[in-house]
């Protein structure tokens, strides 16, 4: 079930604007990374030249500037957001002004510590199973545009201007980065959930979860502090594409590990 309403939605909004701009311009980097070169290489002559290789200095440098933007400033705010509405939702507190609408699935189960761990496994399933499928989709594609950028900065670092090659490849490191930042996120998650399913299988982890809180709080500041750093970045037309059957899912967990 898509939820009506989270707290951290008009944020995410923004912020999903933001990376709509943030990657045309980094398509146009990357076209216009390779446009110059290309027609020096081929002995081709374009008088606008130098206003490409301008173009292009600028474009980087945009792209860097909305980045820090999005992951420094507005994701950490949404991110708040969302962790005082799942102490809401789970301890029946008021830190939210507005709280989530059917954003947790979980509304049979009790306040208190056990209905913090379920919201937590839920979180945990579900970034865990997206961060899984768009996995391909995250190594393939940076990977080509950072070999191809490599490739354009080496034939080209005589044919265009110092301080672009080395733009080039400080744009072309930051998606790198990002791919190393999304295998280290993957296989993290990959432990948190893994204990959550341990944590679930106990008969009496209902009943007396106060007998396992240190686990409980062990594994929710582990998946805090992860998300925290690394966000998971995943676009709003993906997450939709899934998230039917990603609910249908845990809806058979909850089924398969009893929890109500």
């Amino acid at each position: 079930m898509a939820a009506l309403y989270a707290p951290q939605y008009n944020l995410y909004k923004i912020i999903g604007k933001i990376k709509l701009a943030s990657n045309l311009a980094f398509w146009l980097i990357f076209i216009l990374s390779i446009i110059p070169t290309g027609l020096k290489l081929l002995n081709f002559t374009w008088a606008i030249d130098d206003l490409l290789n301008i173009l292009n200095i600028i474009l980087i440098l945009v792209y860097f500037v909305l980045d820090v933007i999005t992951d420094q400033i507005l994701i950490p705010q949404a991110e708040q957001k969302r962790r005082d509405d799942f102490i809401d939702n789970s301890f029946d507190s008021k830190f939210s002004v507005n709280n989530s609408v059917q954003y947790y699935d979980n509304e049979e189960v009790n306040y208190g510590l056990y209905k913090a761990a379920t919201n937590q496994f839920q979180n945990c399933f579900t970034t865990y199973s997206l961060i899984k499928l768009i996995t391909p989709q995250k190594i393939v594609i940076p990977s080509v545009i950072v070999i191809v950028i490599w490739i354009v900065a080496y034939f080209g670092f005589k044919e265009v201007p110092f301080f672009l090659s080395l733009l080039q490849v400080l744009f072309s490191a930051s998606i790198l980065g990002g791919l190393i930042k999304h295998l280290i996120l993957f296989n993290r998650l990959s432990v948190i959930y893994d204990d959550w399913v341990k944590l679930f299988q106990y008969e009496d982890f209902d009943d007396a979860s106060i007998k396992y809180n240190s686990s409980i709080i062990r594994n929710w500041l582990r998946y805090e502090t992860l998300v925290a750093k690394i966000s998971a970045d995943i676009p709003d037309t993906f997450f939709n594409k899934h998230n039917s059957r990603l609910t249908q899912d845990w809806m058979a967990l909850k089924v398969k590990y009893n929890i109500h």
